[in-house]
């Protein structure tokens, strides 16, 4: 999986609380899976864990235990501003999850309405058959009907 970090998370009410916490929150941006019942979740063993980030156990545990924590700072008051929901032994749901896989899905979109516009127009101002007269002055031409030719070429450079 993967996540987008939003520049906000560093300036936030987390500010402060520790690279390990911001270790650990981008471990759960990155592999937090959507939940059709909590939103959003992810599996987080505090061992394995350790050993990722090459962190002390208990130091993972501490930072799990602060983003379970309730935060009267934070501007989503969601579940008293927790960012994480213990829902089973090593499972939590994460709160903005949802809101923030959203976001990026809305920018994606975005993004893609505004590449096939651009296609679209593009195809809209190549004209896709041949001009008006087209056929009439090459046919003229073939049969060697040269004043045809010089009517129908005349006409089409007034027209430009």
């Amino acid at each position: 999986m993967f996540g987008k970090h939003f520049g906000s998370m560093y300036e936030g009410s987390m500010v402060g609380a520790g690279a390990v916490v911001f270790a650990v929150m981008g471990y759960v941006i990155a592999k937090q899976v959507p939940d059709r019942v909590v939103g959003s979740q992810v599996r987080l063993n505090p061992t394995l864990l350790a050993a990722i980030l090459g962190e002390d156990e208990k130091d993972i545990v501490r930072a799990i235990e602060k983003l379970c924590a309730p935060d009267g700072k934070s501007t989503t008051k969601t579940n008293e501003g927790r960012r994480l929901v213990k829902i089973g032994e090593f499972d939590y749901q994460v709160v903005n999850g949802a809101k923030y896989r959203a976001i990026r899905d809305e920018e994606t979109r975005m993004e893609q309405n505004r590449i096939a516009q651009r296609k679209h127009r593009a195809r809209k101002s190549v004209p896709s058959g041949p001009l008006p007269g087209e056929r009439q002055a090459v046919a003229a031409a073939e049969r060697g009907d040269h004043a045809t030719y010089n009517r129908i070429a005349a006409t089409a450079r007034k027209d430009m």
